[in-house]
């Protein structure tokens, strides 16, 4: 009986003990989520554990550079899909640790809400690696960084660059033809990328390139969906260092998804990323880089892995129930221009501004 009653004894006692520790622990993990999810700018409304889940990161194998580059995927894809065979291993093997976010429904909702994930994952990986971070993007994921970068302040000390792959920063044609359909309607993100959104008109109204931040825009003239003019290229912003493929190798034909692996828009991303400053078409090898197809480190059978997304992307653009454009979060409604019009009640106007980049300029 004694023995029993100085095990439980015991036992209490290391209970009691232990309960401090446990409350430090519970208090250390808080103030590492607050960290992450209340520093300045709008509260983050995401469930920080759905936040943590999203973000995904392998180390450099080899010589380990500063930083980090965090990967942003495009509408209708996963972050699996475009970057696990392309630029993970290409950079992981090459020095340079990466990280992908994985933006919720595919890219397909609120593209406000998925910029919520891009911040998140920002802050992460700059506390974890200690220093400034390079952002890589495709397509849709360019309007997520720098809406992070726009209406985050904070996030603008912790990037270093931002390199966006055919990026529909001022709009696209084909979201104008989806959300033209009667049946359906068009997903919120994609009615965000119409040209004339009041999402797009709240991003670009103002400074395009806001922070200290290298901005390189690599785009092609022969894409398909962010279709572009060399007159007024959509993907362009004021203030970035903008190039297309064709510039290095003129007549080259690179469409959309295949601008992941392309080896030209490959060559130009990491210019930008392996020097100071943006993008500089000057310092690309262009006969290295115009006779191959498929970007270093990169082999066909992953080119070939990459232009099959095209199904998973089509199928999840199309058939998902369409929503429409959700209306501005009350923090970016102040950046909303008094003459900005609404595409959906101008469709022929939206249409033939993306056609003939006849649209009102935002730049």
């Amino acid at each position: 009986m004694r023995a029993s009653r100085l095990r439980a004894a015991f036992a209490a006692f290391i209970v009691v003990a232990w309960i401090p520790y446990a409350q430090a622990a519970d208090t250390d993990m808080a103030a590492v989520l607050d960290a992450a999810t209340q520093a300045p700018g709008p509260q983050l409304d995401v469930d920080p554990q759905m936040l943590a889940d999203a973000l995904e990161c392998a180390d450099a194998t080899d010589t380990v550079r500063p930083g980090a580059v965090l990967l942003v995927h495009g509408t209708g894809l996963t972050a699996t899909e475009s970057w696990r065979k392309t630029y993970v291993p290409a950079l992981t093997s090459d020095g340079y640790s990466t990280c992908t976010v994985r933006l919720p429904m595919r890219a397909l909702s609120d593209a406000q809400v998925s910029s919520e994930y891009v911040v998140y994952a920002l802050r992460e990986m700059y506390t974890r690696y200690g220093d400034r971070i390079s952002v890589i993007t495709h397509s849709q994921g360019a309007l997520e960084a720098r809406w992070a970068i726009k209406f985050w302040p904070d996030i603008r000390d912790k990037v270093d660059d931002v390199i966006m792959l055919s990026g529909s920063s001022h709009g696209t044609l084909v979201a104008d033809v989806v959300c033209l359909q009667k049946l359906k309607g068009c997903t919120e993100s994609v009615a965000q990328q119409r040209p004339g959104s009041q999402f797009l008109a709240a991003l670009n109204n103002g400074d395009e390139t806001p922070g200290d931040i290298d901005y390189s825009s690599i785009y092609s003239y022969t894409d398909e969906i962010v279709v572009t003019s060399a007159l007024d290229p959509s993907p362009a912003l004021a203030g970035a260092s903008n190039v297309a493929v064709q510039d290095i190798c003129p007549g080259r034909p690179v469409m959309h998804i295949p601008m992941i692996t392309d080896a030209v828009a490959y060559a130009l991303a990491r210019d930008a990323l392996d020097h100071e400053g943006p993008v500089d078409p000057a310092r690309i090898d262009r006969k290295a880089a115009c006779t191959r197809l498929v970007a270093r480190d990169m082999t066909p059978v992953d080119a070939l892995i990459n232009v099959s997304t095209y199904l998973p992307a089509g199928a999840s653009i199309f058939l998902t129930r369409g929503m429409n454009e959700p209306p501005l979060m009350d923090y970016a409604a102040a950046q909303l221009p008094d003459d900005a019009y609404a595409p959906s009640s101008r469709p022929i106007r939206s249409l033939l501004s993306s056609a003939l980049s006849l649209g009102p300029s935002l730049r």
